[in-house]
C-alpha cells in the first residue's frame, strides 16, 4: 500500500504539473488568433496582393493584408508559425493530461481495492488494560470483547461491516469539515481524510476518555500514546 500511496503522490504532483502547462499554453495561444490562419495570393485585376485566410463558421475568410512584395507579410508568417507550434504543444500536453488522468483513476482503483481487502487486526485498551481485539477480515469485523464496562468499551457487538467500524474510527478523529483538517492531515504525512489512516497515526486517543489503540507491530503502553494527547 505504501508504494501505491507513493505513485499516487506522485502521478498527481505530475497531473497537476501537466494541467498547469496546459494552462500556460492556452493562454499563450489566446494571444495569436491567426492559429488556425494561413497567407494565400490573390490575383486583382493583374496585381497580386497577400491576404490572411481562415475558416469560421464553415466559411471561408479573408482579411487583405497587402500587395506582395518580398518579406511584406514575414511578421504574419512568424506568427502563424509560432502559433502552429503552440497549438502542436497543446494537443501534446491535452494528451499528456489524459493519459495522467486515466493512470490517476486506475491507481485509485487498485488503491481503493487494497484498502478493501486488505486484512489487519488492532487491540483496544482503557490505560493498560486490553478492552478488546478486533479482527478485519474481508467485508466483515469480528470483535472479541473483554469487558463490558461502558466507559471502558467501544464495541457493542461482535460482529460488524467495515463500514461500520470505520464510522467507529471517525468518531476518534477530528470534523472532517473543520478549516485547518487539511493542515492537520499534512502534519501527519496523510493526504487526504481517512479515519483508519489517522487512527493508527493518533491511535485513537482522546481527550474525552483513556481509550487508545494498538496495531500489530507496535510495542507501546499507555505511557507512550495517552501523554501525547496533544498529537
Amino acid at each position: 500500500m505504501k508504494e501505491l500511496d507513493r505513485i499516487y503522490r506522485l502521478l498527481r504532483y505530475e497531473l497537476a504539473q501537466a494541467r498547469n502547462r496546459l494552462n500556460d499554453l492556452e493562454k499563450e495561444l489566446e494571444k495569436f488568433p491567426e492559429s488556425g490562419c494561413s497567407i494565400v495570393i490573390k490575383k486583382i485585376k493583374g496585381k497580386l496582393y497577400c491576404y490572411m485566410q481562415w475558416r469560421e463558421d464553415g466559411a471561408v475568410r479573408w482579411k487583405y493584408l497587402c500587395p506582395v512584395r518580398p518579406g511584406a507579410v514575414c511578421r504574419e508568417e512568424a506568427q502563424i508559425q509560432y502559433s502552429k507550434e503552440l497549438t502542436a504543444q497543446k494537443k501534446e500536453q491535452e494528451s499528456v493530461v489524459r493519459h495522467l488522468e486515466d493512470a490517476l483513476r486506475s491507481l485509485q482503483t487498485e488503491r481503493t481495492k487494497e484498502k478493501i481487502v486488505s486484512d489487519y487486526s488492532f487491540e483496544v485498551f482503557w490505560k493498560d488494560e486490553i478492552t478488546a481485539r478486533v479482527h478485519v477480515q474481508g467485508s466483515r469485523v469480528k470483535v472479541s470483547r473483554f469487558t463490558e464496562h461502558p466507559l471502558k468499551q467501544l464495541f457493542a457487538s461482535t460482529s460488524m461491516t467495515r463500514h461500520q467500524l470505520n464510522h467507529i474510527f471517525e468518531l476518534r478523529c477530528w470534523d472532517r469539515n473543520r478549516a485547518d483538517i487539511q493542515d492537520i492531515l499534512n502534519r501527519l504525512g496523510i493526504n487526504e481524510y481517512n479515519p483508519r489512516e489517522i487512527v493508527q497515526k493518533t491511535h485513537g486517543v482522546s481527550y474525552n476518555d483513556f481509550i487508545w489503540f494498538r496495531f500489530s507491530g507496535e510495542e507501546l503502553t499507555s505511557k507512550d500514546v495517552l501523554i501525547a494527547r496533544d498529537c
